[in-house]
């Protein structure tokens, strides 16, 4: 071999090397197919059932909780710490919950904005193979929560779908409270809407199952019909070593079959409950990061717990709204690109 072959053929080596290296990340930076990588732009606005779809990457809460689909229902940050007493707590026509086995929480006010996201295939709204920024981030909450104002259009009249990602930021060493995730329901004169919430066990002190709430009509606790996650029970935070797990939540209605459903992780926990009839909310605000909307607003003040009722305590990120119910193949497809991984 020529002198000047033995140089060139690195030379070329190396060029084919860096071409291969550039080409590859320009398809992928990272490390994660398309399908992963556009979880928002895909799979969420993709879905032509959407009706709402609250990121939650906000920097600052200056600005609105944005709805992301057309004719958006923008939301607001609330802190309910810097709102008026409106009266001392608890109060005689509410008590600390609607009933003694379901208790809420004490909590700071305390909210994060622009936090490390927690669903790894969530690149934003211009998320492109070629795009180098870093994860969505997230919203993270204890006590202040998201308002989004009566709307139609996010409280579907038969059929409905709801989604989040959360991550259990409290631990066994907490009040042994229930958590909203979010809240569109009415208590007055009947029960209506739905919500996502982490329910505490009555018998089991720190045992938590997610379940799914509809509204069916009907007065006090008959009036909510409940989907409940089967075991093991959601997983706490551990104070020790600050481990938290992330869940992908999704709850779906089936108006023509009066079917409820609730999904954890992609996966159906729990039966699904037949004959259940829905109700929407036609009165009441949503809640994302709090439950119960047709509680006053209250601050936290010696002798009084911070309103409202129910607040959640971790991460929130890509809730969303969808006017029909997923099928459990969409739904485990939504698992798989937001997590970025394939069983």
């Amino acid at each position: 071999m020529s002198a000047s072959l033995v140089v060139l053929v690195p030379v070329i080596l190396f060029g084919i090397v860096s071409l291969l290296c550039f080409v590859g990340c320009v398809l992928n930076t990272h490390g994660l197919p398309p399908s992963f990588t556009q979880y928002s732009t895909t799979t969420v606005l993709g879905n032509p059932a959407v009706v709402a779809y609250w990121p939650l990457n906000e920097a600052n809460d200056t600005l609105p909780a944005a709805d992301l689909t057309p004719n958006p229902d923008n939301g607001q940050y609330i802190d309910p710490t810097t709102l008026p007493a409106i009266y001392p707590w608890p109060d005689s026509s509410i008590g600390n919950a609607p009933s003694p086995n379901i208790e809420s929480a004490a909590a700071p006010g305390s909210i994060s904005f622009a936090q490390p996201g927690i669903v790894t295939g969530d690149f934003g709204t211009n998320d492109t193979d070629s795009d180098t920024s870093a994860t969505s981030p997230c919203l993270v909450v204890n006590g202040c929560y998201v308002n989004v104002p009566l709307a139609s259009k996010i409280n579907p009249p038969t059929s409905f779908t709801l989604e989040a990602w959360v991550r259990v930021d409290w631990s066994a060493n907490d009040p042994h409270a229930w958590r909203a995730v979010l809240d569109a329901r009415e208590l007055n004169p009947s029960c209506t809407g739905f919500a996502i919430i982490a329910r505490a066990d009555d018998n089991a002190p720190g045992v938590y199952h997610w379940m799914g709430v509809i509204g069916n009509g009907g007065m006090g606790a008959p009036g909510f019909t409940l989907a409940v996650s089967a075991d093991p029970p959601i997983t706490l935070k551990d104070p020790s070593s600050g481990t938290a797990t992330t869940y992908y939540l999704a709850v779906t209605y089936d108006g023509p079959s009066q079917t409820l459903i609730l999904y954890v992780d992609g996966l159906q926990s729990g039966p699904a409950i037949t004959s259940a009839v829905y109700v929407p909310n036609t009165t009441k605000p949503l809640w994302i990061g709090a439950g119960v909307p047709y509680v006053p607003l209250r601050p936290q003040a010696p002798g009084m717990v911070a309103g409202p009722l129910f607040p959640f305590v971790g991460a929130l990120q890509d809730v969303a709204i969808y006017s029909k119910a997923l099928g459990p193949d969409v739904i485990l497809t939504h698992l798989h690109n937001g997590s970025g991984f394939n069983p």
